[in-house]
C-alpha cells in the first residue's frame, strides 16, 4: 500500500483542530458573563454541568499510548502526532458522502470517517522510508457518542466493501473485508484493505471502551498490516476499564 496521507498537526489542538472540531470548552463549564450569579445559583446542577466531566484529556490519554519500542522498527513522525492537551473541545458532527467516506481509510486520520467528533484526542504515527506505518489513536467522547461513532465507523466499514482509490495517479479498486472481534473492550472490529493490483495492505482496528475509542492503523508493504491487531490489544490494556454504565 501506498503511505498514507499524513496531517501536519501541532500539540495541543483546539480550535480549528482534527475531526472538525471547532471550540473549546473549559473543563470546569461555563462561565457565566455579567455580574457574579447568587450563591445558591451557582450550585445548581444546570449551572455546573460538565459535558466533558470525568473524561480524560488529551494529555492523560498520551500517557496510555504505546511507545515507540512497540514498533522498533518504524521512526516516529511528529508532524503527524496529534494531542488536544489539556483543554476539550466542543464536538461538532459531519456528514461525510459515502465515496469521501471510503476515501478516508485511506488516510492516516482514517477514524474521523464516522463523523463524530469527539472532546479529546491524543495519537501517534510511526513509519519508514519504505511506506510501512504505524498510527495509534485515542479519542474520549461525551455521553453515548462513542459508540455513535463505533456504529457509524461499522456502517462505512461495510459501505466501502470495493471502492475506488488513486495510488500515484492511477485507479485501482480497493477491497475491504471486516470481522467482529470479541473479548476487546464493549465491542471491536477490524478491517483489512487491500488490491489484487497493489502490493501488501493495511489493516484498521477499532475498539469501544466506555466513553473511549481505541484505533489502529498499519500499512504494510508486505503484508496484510495484522500487526494493527496485536498493537490495539495492548494499547487497550493501558486504557483503564471503562465504567458498567458508561455505555
Amino acid at each position: 500500500m501506498t503511505p498514507h496521507v499524513r496531517r501536519v498537526l501541532a500539540a495541543a489542538l483546539c480550535a480549528g483542530a482534527a475531526l472538525a472540531l471547532t471550540a473549546c470548552s473549559s473543563a470546569g463549564g461555563t462561565a457565566t458573563a455579567g455580574t457574579a450569579a447568587p450563591a445558591a445559583a451557582t450550585s445548581s446542577p444546570t449551572a455546573t454541568a460538565d459535558p466533558d466531566a470525568g473524561l480524560p484529556d488529551g494529555t492523560k490519554m498520551t500517557g496510555w499510548l504505546l511507545p515507540a519500542s512497540a514498533v522498533p522498527t518504524l521512526k516516529a513522525d511528529s508532524q503527524a502526532a496529534e494531542n488536544s492537551a489539556d483543554t476539550y473541545v466542543k464536538p461538532t458532527d459531519t456528514t461525510i458522502p459515502r465515496a469521501k467516506a471510503c476515501d478516508q481509510l485511506g488516510a492516516t486520520n482514517w477514524m474521523e470517517a464516522g463523523g463524530i467528533g469527539p472532546s479529546s484526542t491524543a495519537g501517534d504515527d510511526f513509519a519508514d522510508e519504505y511506506g510501512n506505518e504505524y498510527y495509534q489513536q485515542l479519542n474520549a467522547y461525551r455521553t453515548t457518542r462513542a459508540a455513535q461513532e463505533f456504529a457509524a465507523l461499522t456502517k462505512v466499514f461495510a459501505e466501502c466493501k470495493a471502492f475506488p482509490a488513486k495510488v500515484a495517479g492511477n485507479s485501482y479498486t480497493m477491497h475491504l473485508k471486516t470481522r467482529t472481534l470479541t473479548g476487546l473492550g464493549d465491542e471491536a472490529v477490524e478491517a483489512v484493505m487491500s488490491s489484487p493490483d497493489i502490493q501488501g495492505g493495511t489493516t484498521l482496528v477499532v475498539i469501544r471502551s466506555g466513553k473511549i475509542l481505541v484505533t489502529t492503523m498499519y500499512d504494510d508493504q508486505n503484508g496484510s498490516g495484522a500487526k494493527a491487531l496485536t498493537l490495539a490489544r495492548r494499547l487497550l490494556k493501558n486504557v483503564p476499564a471503562a465504567p458498567a454504565d458508561a455505555g
